[in-house]
């Protein structure tokens, strides 16, 4: 049977401009909408030097989890880049040419997930909330490593079970379907990043550690 095709699809822009793109909302691929507060993506926007543009008050990152095969780079494409916070940790991609964001994937195109930071989505494009397009946010997760005053904040202390076998099931389902690649950020062919994912020496991580730690609602 052929897949229905995605019901909405919404633009992705760098700050620049100078790197651009589409993702497709397709209700089936189970997409979910959170903020994330661990300390890696805390640490990943503090290297990028975003933190005041792209955290919440609590030092969250908002994220868009979905399939990379519904997302597409029409446009400076040359501009995507990588880097993993430590040797085995996770590929979080950005534009090089203003350090944007993108999003956050595993080492290999097999899994098909990505962790799309919903600051490069071009809200001036898609006509309507965040809300409406992708839904309103779940419970975030991770709020230990949250910062500043937690009394309102809506999130688990840590990442439930029921939540990590509820991603997994629906990441199972999506490779079933085959929406693992095309990737925008594998090689079709290889299966290799893209970009050469940077790997932040002890002493770059430590610095950008103390950056994190020291910041408080977009002061350093």
């Amino acid at each position: 049977m052929a897949e229905k095709l995605p019901t909405k699809s919404f633009q992705i822009k760098c700050s620049c401009g100078a790197l651009q793109g589409s993702a497709d909302v397709v209700p089936a691929d189970g997409n979910s909408r959170l903020s994330c507060y661990c300390d890696d993506c805390q640490s990943f926007v503090h290297f990028l030097g975003r933190a005041a543009e792209v955290l919440d008050g609590n030092g969250g990152t908002e994220v868009y989890q979905m399939a990379p095969v519904r997302v597409q780079i029409g446009h400076g494409s040359e501009h995507l880049g990588c880097v993993r916070l430590r040797p085995k940790g996770l590929l979080r991609w950005y534009a090089t040419c203003c350090n944007t964001p993108l999003g956050n994937t595993v080492a290999t195109q097999q899994v098909p997930f990505v962790g799309l930071v919903t600051a490069c989505i071009d809200q001036t494009a898609i006509g309507e909330s965040l809300d409406a397009l992708l839904g309103p946010p779940k419970k975030g997760v991770h709020g230990r490593f949250a910062k500043g005053d937690r009394s309102g904040l809506n999130a688990y202390e840590k990442a439930p079970l029921g939540m990590i076998f509820s991603a997994l099931g629906k990441i199972l389902m999506r490779r079933l379907r085959g929406a693992h690649k095309p990737s925008p950020f594998f090689d079709g062919e290889t299966g290799a990043p893209v970009a050469e994912p940077k790997v932040l020496s002890e002493a770059e991580l430590r610095e950008v550690e103390g950056r994190r730690d020291s910041w408080v609602e977009g002061r350093l």
